[in-house]
């Protein structure tokens, strides 16, 4: 299995040819300052190089100390800057690491395309939580919410395969099957629309949206209480008046 991540902020990223390096574990100084926690090892360009990542000496609190026992001393890795020239993107140069290290047969530019194609992850959880109603769940017990989350789960998949059926014998990508009229179709198949018949959406490359919100919300607060309570306060003021 292989990945393509960007850099974090706090990853030291520097492409000098045969640059100096500090180990994990090694005490701060005013000399160590700036280097970067990567070994050099080639380039294949400007901004495209070879590097082995080591393994830090001490567990982050995200990952378990079994974990980081498992893992290797070192990683070869890949990394590679480009810029973002196509307007309505926040980003203009952009650093990634991936473990697709042949320079010939992933280029920057392939691998800059598989990059962007990581937004189709947010247009999939649009899906699950507006197009299926999945922003509020409405268990009341961690088991009821736990049943709630894999009967979506399933129900997602099952539309997932009904997509991959219907790319399949339209000739089309699967990203370009409806999410909704698969949705629709797996809720009533005994209209009799074929799975041909699931509308493709067009192609729109490079496409661009604006974050707002369509409509304005309601000027009324949150329900901070149970509903129970809400009740006595409405009963306590009505008697008041």
């Amino acid at each position: 299995m292989h990945a393509v991540f960007r850099v974090g902020s706090r990853q030291m990223v520097d492409f000098t040819p045969h640059r100096p390096f500090v180990m994990p574990a090694t005490r701060r100084s005013a000399s160590i300052q700036g280097l970067p926690r990567s070994r050099w090892i080639s380039a294949f360009g400007t901004d495209d190089q070879l590097v082995e990542w080591f393994k830090p000496r001490t567990c982050p609190p995200w990952l378990s100390p079994d974990t980081l026992e498992a893992l290797p001393p070192s990683l070869v890795v890949r990394e590679l800057r480009y810029n973002v020239t196509q307007r309505g993107f926040r980003s203009r140069r952009i650093t990634v690491v991936t473990t697709l290290i042949d320079a010939e047969r992933y280029p920057c530019a392939d691998l800059a395309a598989l990059y962007q194609q990581r937004w189709e992850a947010e247009t999939h959880l649009a899906q699950l939580k507006t197009t299926m109603q999945m922003d509020v769940l409405h268990g009341q017990t961690v088991l009821g919410v736990h049943k709630e989350l894999r009967v979506f789960a399933i129900l997602d998949n099952l539309v997932r395969l009904v997509i991959l059926q219907s790319a399949k014998q339209q000739r089309v990508g699967v990203e370009r099957i409806s999410f909704l009229d698969a949705l629709r179709w797996l809720g009533a198949p005994a209209t009799g629309v074929p799975l041909e018949a699931l509308f493709i959406n067009p192609t729109r490359p490079n496409r661009v949206e604006p974050r707002v919100k369509k409509r304005r919300p309601k000027a009324f607060p949150f329900m901070t209480k149970s509903r129970r309570a809400l009740r006595q306060v409405v009963l306590q003021q009505r008697l008041g008046d």
